[in-house]
């Protein structure tokens, strides 16, 4: 029986994985490089990565497709869930 390779969105790397966590919480470039200690672009370079391996064209297909298809870690879930409790009228993918 031969393996598959799972998709690449599905192989994503923890730095790809948290800024797609943090991007599912609403969070905007400026606010993901300065909370990670990174510049903005490197963080618009690792949102280009993330893209093209799932197949997204932007901020918003890219957080409902991490949703649909379960990509965030618990700890990542978990920043979501948390920024949705502390003000759930204002939470939006952007």
């Amino acid at each position: 029986m031969v393996k598959k390779n799972p998709p690449p969105c599905f192989r994503l790397t923890p730095r790809e994985r948290d800024v797609v966590g943090r991007v599912v919480a609403g969070r905007t470039n400026r606010e993901i490089a300065a909370e990670i200690g990174i510049n903005q672009q490197a963080v618009k370079n690792i949102l280009w990565t993330v893209y093209r391996k799932c197949q997204v064209r932007n901020r918003l297909e890219l957080g409902l497709f991490a949703v649909r298809h379960n990509l965030l870690s618990n700890q990542d879930d978990s920043t979501v869930r948390k920024d949705m409790d502390q003000d759930p009228g204002n939470f939006s993918i952007t």
